[in-house]
């Protein structure tokens, strides 16, 4: 488990070796396009203002095709709106929002739904009727839960060009971390 230095880390798990460290999370210590998944936990609303840095370096460090999960609290939602919860702090997003950025750091949404859609209440009558809140919530696709969760694809792009004429593409970093290694830039002839 990553944990960015600047919020702080604890030791995971409680029990036997720990497997979490501190990282600058523009600075992952994984080589290129090693993780075929990769899931931020309250990590993306804690960002601020280094959010695309964040979504780059985990573009950076995903397999081609690689998935990215990610939850973070709903602009909509209640838990965003109280400090006493653990989604009450950082910056909450809108499933535009999310989109927007994600599609700006080079990843396909595939999927945004809303979770956790049991108000932060803690009295013992309203709890026991959470299961059945979050089963009818969920089935209805009512967007005002406290969580998004998201799972977006690494794109690796390719250009597009219209008109008939050769394109002079440089070598992706993809092509050179898959083992195949190029020296010259291609030359692609277009059809009109």
């Amino acid at each position: 488990a990553f944990m960015p230095a600047e919020q702080g880390g604890v030791l995971w798990p409680a029990r036997g070796p720990v497997r979490s460290v501190m990282v600058d999370e523009e600075r992952l210590p994984l080589p290129d396009n090693t993780v075929d998944r990769l899931l931020m936990m309250h990590c993306l609303e804690t960002a601020g203002g280094h959010a695309r840095g964040l979504l780059r370096e985990a573009w950076r460090v995903l397999a081609p095709e690689g998935r990215l999960l990610i939850v973070v609290p709903n602009r909509r939602g209640i838990w965003a709106r109280r400090d006493t919860t653990p989604f009450g702090h950082g910056q909450p997003y809108s499933r535009g929002q999310i989109e927007r950025l994600l599609q700006d750091a080079l990843f396909t949404p595939l999927l945004i739904e809303s979770a956790l859609h049991m108000p932060p209440i803690d009295r013992r009558m309203v709890l026991r009727t959470a299961h059945s809140i979050e089963r009818l919530a969920t089935r209805a696709s009512v967007p005002f839960g406290g969580l998004l969760i998201v799972e977006a694809r690494k794109e690796v792009a390719t250009p597009i060009v219209t008109g008939a004429r050769q394109v002079r593409i440089q070598p992706a970093t993809v092509t050179e971390a898959a083992g195949v290694r190029r020296s010259k830039a291609l030359e692609l002839p277009l059809e009109p």
